[in-house]
């Protein structure tokens, strides 16, 4: 995958609160990417462990989302949300 080696001065959030906040991080970890390139060596070293550091809390946010899915699932939450949205049927 080729890293593009630009971070835009402008952005736009969207989608839920924790949607935004993975967003921020994956915005934070690109920008750390880039500016390794052309940083003095032990900058360098902090910008790798700050991008390393944003993908273990970004695999984080994921997986509890996945849990707290298989949560709902497990707890018959998840279906009765599915069963809300389908249409009534006529008697």
């Amino acid at each position: 995958m080729p890293i593009r080696n630009e971070v835009h001065d402008t952005f736009t959030l969207s989608g839920d609160h924790e949607h935004r906040v993975e967003q921020l991080l994956e915005f934070a970890r690109h920008a750390a990417r880039v500016a390794q390139s052309g940083a003095a060596p032990r900058m360098q070293d902090a910008l790798v462990e700050l991008e390393d550091a944003l993908a273990d809390h970004l695999a984080a946010l994921s997986n509890a989302a996945e849990e707290d899915k298989e949560d709902a699932e497990a707890s018959g939450e998840a279906e009765r949300g599915r069963q809300a949205w389908r249409p009534l049927r006529a008697a």
